[in-house]
């Protein structure tokens, strides 16, 4: 049949053929991978930075809670009044903390590691906590009725004897960095 001439037969019933109408929200095929793919990467960012993703010895961390059911501990300035304690030593999963009398949190997943923690605190700093087995230490003032010991030392050095001649009535030593911090408790 010569080109442009009508179809013998007519037009297709329904009129000239139409192409397929293309989705208005086809490109939601495309979008939503994309965005997944930024959210969870910004949220693995945000938690290498604020979490103990990337703590080091030296660090300081809130934590409100040793126990299985706590909030993940936040990586925080060291001055700040919630950081209440300092890595020690970040050791692999299965190892043990150096000697001392450090509090762990152990971080299990695709890297398990352990982080061996000291108190952060300074000479006439008073405590909340240090005589629970699971609460957070708190920084309150030496007049709160709540109060569970004041510092009376922190000495350089990894040995209890430091803290005679002192008030204490109480001591904790770490090894890694050599440090003893001797309480008064209430």
């Amino acid at each position: 049949m010569p080109v442009g001439q009508p179809d013998a037969f007519g037009p297709p019933p329904g009129g000239q053929p139409t192409a397929p109408k293309r989705s208005k929200i086809g490109w939601l095929r495309f979008a939503v991978p994309v965005l997944v793919v930024v959210i969870g990467g910004g949220l693995f960012l945000f938690n290498h930075f604020t979490g103990t993703g990337s703590a080091q010895a030296g660090d300081c961390l809130s934590v409100t809670e040793f126990s299985r059911k706590a909030d993940d501990p936040k990586k925080i300035d060291c001055g700040a009044p919630e950081a209440n304690v300092k890595i020690g030593a970040r050791v692999a999963g299965d190892e043990s903390c150096p000697e001392g009398d450090y509090d762990t949190i152990s971080m299990t997943g695709r890297m398990s590691y352990k982080l061996c923690l000291v108190i952060n605190v300074k000479q006439g700093d008073c405590l909340k906590g240090l005589k629970s087995d699971t609460a957070g230490y708190q920084k309150v003032s030496c007049t709160d009725p709540a109060k569970d010991a004041e510092v009376v030392k922190v000495a350089g050095v990894a040995d209890k004897a430091s803290c005679e001649g002192t008030e204490a009535t109480g001591a904790a030593t770490y090894s890694t960095p050599p440090t003893t911090l001797c309480f008064k408790t209430a």
